[in-house]
């Protein structure tokens, strides 16, 4: 164990440099002398292999500048099947293997190797190479605190011809296979039961709806949808006894020649190992998968070997193979939380004597001693992955011990098994047997899942915190243990939570806006004083304001505001009616929604104002009986935009929406209600808007652009940025999300590329790292 220790050692401090250099080289010297001193220096060049190993391995992303927005001419072979986003939308996926600009003909390097989403109704040959003139999309990154995502790039295909049979792996061939497997698992078992069957059985989770994974994320089950520990597991478990009974039941003449060679259950732990590996390649091999794979496989070796106990020694040889596959493995969420959860696991259920030798007591009763120790596992799990869950996903789900002692048996004992031996079954001879077993038993399973999920507060909402604060939770259980395990010292990983749930008890709130990256829209999220939550507009889908409210911890929506009916503001309206608890609706009367909408609609005009002690909100526009006289109807449209005046005790914030000239110059006459610290530019910086009057009249001290990258609209216009001369411009496609916070100085503000970890170039670049682990959004 100490060679792999020592080596993911090397691994880890070779991308810890990067952020921070003079942290890591400390690391380094320090654990060099308690090599020293523990006389183990032999174990030093092996923390130089991790480095080394990492830094030959090492590939910097490639940059994605200028292949957004243009036609190419592109060389590739399309993905086995049409996939499929969570969001439901079918796709097709092309590997590039060359791409050259339609207009120029200079060869874009950086396309080559790279993945491209096709939306579009097509049905291309698998088995042939294709000539294709593709038009790129816009750059889909969105830079918003909790969550960075859609760095995938889409096109649509304009020409296509065919160069060729294409020649292809057989992990290809294997990818091919398991793709129609799963189309054939969600058409042949309905809605979210058939998608559970999937993701249990080849690792596909996107065919499940969003009231399902939420129902398993609120009960601490979500992991159960990604193949780990528990499948590879439990259905070793279940292989193991099948064998084993079988062979103990063989004819005695066949039975006493096998024990010669092998015991009954050296037999069957042998027979299971092929059955591991071709669920390891039906599952994707993804980083939890092959971990267990590898754990299982060792726990299955120490049978044939006739040793137990070295679970520890298999946990971070498991870690060792897959940094050998991959070191930047070690950087991943699910590396991270399957590792973690094996450790605490190990560490409850391990007992040890004085002498340090394991101790196995007797609970009296077998069923006792089961439920006691599948408890302690539940638990143990849970505690463990916790803070990064609650880190990453916003989530305490506080069932999760009892809704995996109910749900993970019943899954793992029965619909994993029935799955897989009908999945084999599919994979040899085109025949899906004992359908109607696996349905009913996924059935019953996605029922409880949901029946728990509709518990009062199953789950608690989480609020975003500084990462820090996990880092302190893993040093205080190391702490625990290295102190002897007693009891009173459980107590030390959880301090620091605790003094930060006291700190930020006493902190008082503060106005605050966050204008988030939604591309080429509009959205923006306002805490107010009182703990209340407003929504300006959406963005086109939505997803990232509820990313962004999920990361805040926030459950419910007291005002959606949509400012005009033009889908990127309003497009992710309904999409967050759905998921959040909102309290009231306010527009310009020009929306129209569902019957079934809950939420209480107000329609504001000029003059409406709700005020408090701490706040103000004032409706500027538009007045009763203002019609738009000039330009087309989407002129008409943008200049109909609610405009809203949020105040605190000392600043004020601007919502312009999308007005153009002719609003602009029925509000002038309003002078000093407009004048305002913060603008959201109307119309996304377009020529258009914000005039010159207009901005002198707002005179805002900040201005900020809620812009897409590389939009075809050419926003913001030059004369736009020329008339805010005089203001601090941010800017959503350069900036990211931006926060801005009334404090007792003035504005705080943060952008989402600022608040960042960045390569460190120097001390003052590892100080701002350093400083980022322990602040938060």
């Amino acid at each position: 164990m100490p060679v792999f220790v020592s080596f993911l050692t090397g691994d880890a401090l070779f991308y810890l440099h990067h952020y921070f250099p003079v942290l890591s080289v400390l690391i380094l010297i320090i654990s060099s002398f308690c090599l020293y001193l523990k006389k183990r220096i032999i174990l030093l060049p092996v923390v130089a292999i991790g480095i080394v190993y990492a830094l030959l391995r090492f590939s910097p992303p490639a940059s994605p500048q200028g292949i957004h927005n243009r036609d190419l001419y592109v060389t590739g072979t399309f993905s086995p099947a049409e996939r499929v986003t969570s969001s439901g939308k079918a796709f097709h996926t092309l590997s590039i293997e060359s791409a050259v600009d339609s207009v120029t003909g200079e060869e874009i390097q950086d396309m080559r190797g790279r993945e491209t989403d096709i939306f579009q109704d097509i049905w291309p040959d698998t088995e042939r190479r294709y000539e294709l003139l593709l038009r790129t999309g816009s750059d889909m990154v969105r830079m918003n605190p909790g969550r960075r995502e859609g760095g995938r790039l889409y096109a649509t295909v304009i020409a296509a011809r065919e160069d060729g049979s294409a020649k292809h792996s057989f992990l290809y061939r294997l990818n091919h296979r398991r793709d129609l497997l799963g189309r054939y698992i969600t058409g042949r078992i309905q809605g979210d039961a058939g998608a559970l069957v999937s993701a249990v059985t080849t690792g596909e989770k996107a065919f499940m709806s969003y009231e399902g994974r939420r129902a398993f994320a609120v009960t601490g089950l979500a992991h159960l949808l990604s193949i780990s520990g528990t499948h590879f597991g439990l259905f070793s478990v279940v292989l193991f006894g099948i064998f084993l009974f079988l062979i103990r039941r063989l004819p005695y003449r066949m039975l006493q020649r096998l024990t010669i060679y092998l015991t009954p259950p050296q037999a069957a732990a042998l027979l299971c190992i092929p059955f591991m590996l071709a669920y390891l390649a039906m599952s994707g091999a993804k980083v939890p998968a092959v971990r267990s794979y590898v754990m299982i496989s060792l726990f299955l070796a120490g049978l044939l070997l006739g040793r137990k106990g070295f679970w520890l020694n298999s946990l971070f040889f498991a870690a060792f193979v897959l940094a050998l596959w991959d070191p930047a493995v070690i950087l991943s969420l699910s590396f991270h939380l399957s590792f973690v959860a094996v450790l605490f696991i190990g560490f409850s259920v391990e007992k040890k004597n004085e002498d340090g030798s394991e101790v196995h007591g007797d609970d009296g009763s077998v069923i006792v001693g089961f439920l006691k120790d599948s408890a302690k596992i539940s638990l143990a799990a849970f505690l463990g992955t916790a803070p990064l869950a609650a880190y990453y996903f916003h989530l305490f789900p506080a069932i999760s011990p009892l809704s995996n002692l109910l749900v993970a048996p019943l899954i793992g004992f029965v619909v994993v098994p029935l799955s897989l031996l009908s999945a084999f079954s599919f994979m040899a001879t085109g025949t899906y047997i004992l359908a109607p077993l696996v349905g009913g038993a996924a059935r019953l399973s996605m029922s409880l899942v949901r029946q728990i999920a509709a518990i009062p507060f199953v789950a608690l909402s989480v609020p975003s915190f500084p990462p820090a604060l996990c880092i302190l939770f893993y040093a205080g259980f190391f702490l625990y243990l290295l102190l002897g395990r007693r009891k009173e010292l459980l107590i030390l990983p959880f301090i620091p939570f605790l003094v930060y749930v006291l700190l930020g008890g006493f902190a008082e709130r503060g106005l605050s806006v966050t204008f988030l990256d939604v591309g080429q829209g509009d959205s923006a999220v306002i805490e107010l004083p009182d703990g209340k939550t407003m929504v300006v507009d959406t963005g086109r889908t939505g997803r990232e304001t509820e990313a962004f409210l999920r990361y805040r911890g926030k459950r419910t929506i007291d005002a959606l505001v949509l400012t005009h009916i033009h889908p990127d503001h309003t497009g992710g309206a309904q999409y967050l009616i759905e998921r959040f608890k909102v309290k009231e609706v306010w527009d310009n009367g020009l929306i129209s929604y569902p019957e079934k909408m809950t939420a209480v609609h107000r329609v504001l005009q000029r003059g409406d104002r709700v005020e408090t002690a701490r706040y103000a909100i004032t409706v500027l526009h538009p007045h009763h009986g203002f019609q738009p006289l000039y330009g087309s109807e989407y002129d008409g449209e943008n200049n109909s935009s609610l405009v809203l005046k949020v105040s605190g005790r000392r600043s004020s914030f601007l919502f312009a929406g999308d007005i153009e000239e002719e609003a602009e110059e029925d509000l002038a006459h309003l002078h000093a209600w407009l004048k305002s610290d913060v603008i959201k530019i109307p119309h996304h910086g377009s020529d258009t808007s914000a005039g010159a009057q207009f901005l002198s009249l707002v005179s805002p001290s900040v201005a900020v652009i809620s812009v897409g990258r590389d939009n075809p609209f050419g926003h913001p216009g030059v004369s736009v940025l020329n008339k805010l001369a005089g203001s601090r411009i941010l800017r959503t496609d350069k900036d990211g999300a931006v926060k801005i916070t009334e404090t007792e100085e003035g504005l705080s503000i943060k952008t989402f590329r600022d608040s960042s970890l960045r390569h460190a170039e120097g001390l003052s670049g590892e100080w701002q790292n350093l400083k980022l682990l322990f602040s938060s959004w």
